[in-house]
């Protein structure tokens, strides 16, 4: 953010882990370089691709129809097959192997494999997504489920409404890798075809926005692009720097 009021050059000095995905990133902006220490000396950085998204396999979609039953939003979670309420995950089927996960979290999904493993899944599925609902509901008491992952959340209402957005149909689309943390703050992202408008999602304050928002329009090659947010959220900083990229931004009310 210091570099928004500086017109020199800004050498970034990145650890060799960061440095591929930074030099991509950094090539959105202008007058920004990635280096990395190498023994004694600096060196510059070649940008790293963007991981390819794996397919979803037959046994993974075979899933699709149980998933819609309860109400739940399809979603590709890079080539995993993702059941989700209100931005909340509730079930998962393995890329590979359909293997079906249904559970609120890491501990709930094996639990439910533990106890109910070979029984009828859609009744202890519906009753995930009806707990979602609940937990994930306008003016709801606080709870660790719904304050985290508000992004989804936010993408989930402009899926369920695109007019918030002046929007036609909406597409979710799969993360840039591989999802570490199930409610981790990362933005999510969809697009609208019909105007080639790609929306990144974003809740809180998050230095990351408009580099994630970057890559996002990396890979998909938008007409436009817009950085939505929450109207208690809104920053300025995170504005000024979209906007120098030619990045819109645009506030809605919480769906929380």
């Amino acid at each position: 953010m210091w570099a928004r009021s500086d017109s020199s050059p800004v050498v970034v000095v990145s650890p060799e882990s960061r440095a591929g995905a930074l030099a991509r990133q950094a090539q959105s902006f202008e007058g920004i370089s990635v280096w990395t220490l190498e023994q004694t000396s600096i060196e510059p950085v070649e940008a790293e691709p963007l991981p390819e998204v794996p397919p979803i396999g037959s046994p993974a979609e075979a899933h699709r129809a149980l998933f819609e039953s309860v109400g739940a939003d399809v979603v590709d979670d890079f080539g995993r097959l993702v059941a989700e309420v209100r931005g909340l995950e509730i079930a998962r089927s393995d890329a590979i192997t359909g293997q079906l996960e249904i559970g609120v979290g890491t501990a709930d999904r094996e639990l439910h494999g533990y106890v109910h493993s070979g029984t009828d899944p859609s009744e202890f599925l519906a009753k995930a997504a009806d707990f979602a609902r609940s937990i994930r509901s306008s003016g709801a008491p606080g709870h660790p489920l719904n304050r985290q992952g508000r992004q989804r959340w936010l993408r989930s209402a402009a899926f369920h409404d695109p007019s918030l957005l002046n929007a036609g149909i909406l597409e979710m689309l799969p993360p840039l890798d591989s999802r570490v943390l199930q409610l981790g703050p990362e933005p999510a992202a969809a697009i609208d075809r019909s105007t080639n408008t790609l929306y990144v999602f974003v809740a809180g304050v998050d230095p990351e926005a408009v580099p994630v928002a970057s890559d996002y329009q990396l890979r998909h090659t938008p007409a436009a692009t817009v950085i939505v947010t929450t109207e208690l959220d809104r920053f300025p900083a995170t504005e000024e720097i979209a906007a120098s990229v030619g990045i819109r931004t645009r506030a809605l009310p919480s769906p929380w």
